[in-house]
């Protein structure tokens, strides 16, 4: 709870890069970021998985479908053992996770996906085709509503915002890359930049009402601010780290760490000596 996955991607892919924060989740874990094997990533036993969830406007959590395993993997062995990991959409910092073993009745609603129309019907695993670097990338993916069923996704807190996917799109489509979020306190006046010191502007109460808010960077543009989008996020909202103090768990989430100041998970939470885990 409270580690935040953005920096971790900002820095170890390209913005545009596609699944970069499950990358930077792995990295997180001691694993290799861009394996791309066919059995599951922790010693060949259990499937990590990334899932974005965000609060709907009547109240429940929700997330998009899930890309399971390219065409060519065997689904079933990549969801026998899984450890979902949530995190929020718009601050990327984890907010749960949950275990899920592919048995007994589980297995039995999602072998039923083969078995129905998948235009018609609504399957819960299908096969998709994406464009990915000019040829045609067919996967398996998950419903956005398989989590829900299976009681699998955690239960809404002031942790995870709710999203304005229109607001968000437009500006991640004028800026070619995710908004970037300030931490504020919506009792106090607006703050200066942390990250450039300019005048930043926000709806203190709206922010205050639903957590965060969109927010208007004024004149001169620091380096990085210039190039991407700005939202305010109440302070209050950001689930408490135990493996980050305050400070970093800050800079973590206004994008305020340089390379040679990026922290592993795996390097803050020993392993037991019997484990016998090579951490890369």
């Amino acid at each position: 709870m409270g580690l935040p996955i953005r920096p971790a991607a900002d820095l170890l892919s390209s913005p545009r890069s596609r699944g970069r924060h499950g990358n930077a989740l792995q990295w997180h874990f001691g694993l290799d970021p861009h394996d791309g094997r066919a059995e599951p990533d922790w010693e060949g036993r259990i499937e990590i998985k990334l899932v974005s969830v965000w609060t709907t406007p009547q109240g429940r959590v929700a997330s998009d479908k899930l890309k399971v395993c390219d065409l060519a993997v065997d689904p079933w062995r990549k969801l026998s053992n899984v450890l979902f990991v949530f995190a929020d959409r718009m601050t990327r910092v984890i907010v749960g996770a949950s275990f899920f073993h592919l048995q007994g009745d589980a297995l039995a609603r999602l072998r039923t996906s083969f078995a129905v129309d998948p235009h018609f019907d609504e399957p819960m695993l299908f096969v998709e085709s994406r464009e990915h670097a000019g040829r045609s990338a067919p996967a398996y993916y998950l419903s956005q509503r398989w989590l829900a069923q299976e009681l699998l996704l955690p239960p809404p807190t002031p942790s995870i915002l709710p999203i304005d996917r229109r607001w968000w799109n437009a500006v991640r489509a004028e800026h070619g890359r995710e908004p970037l979020p300030t931490l504020v306190d919506p009792g106090r006046p607006p703050i200066a930049c942390p990250r450039c010191g300019a005048a930043l502007r926000y709806d203190a109460a709206v922010v205050a009402a639903r957590g965060w808010a969109p927010a208007w960077h004024g004149l001169p543009l620091g380096s990085r601010c210039a190039v991407v989008g700005h939202f305010a996020v109440d302070q209050g909202a950001i689930p408490v780290s135990a493996v980050a103090t305050s400070a970093e768990l800050r800079d973590a989430i206004e994008g305020r760490v340089e390379r040679q100041a990026l922290w592993r998970l795996a390097d803050r939470v020993p392993e037991p000596e019997d484990h016998e885990h090579g951490v890369r």
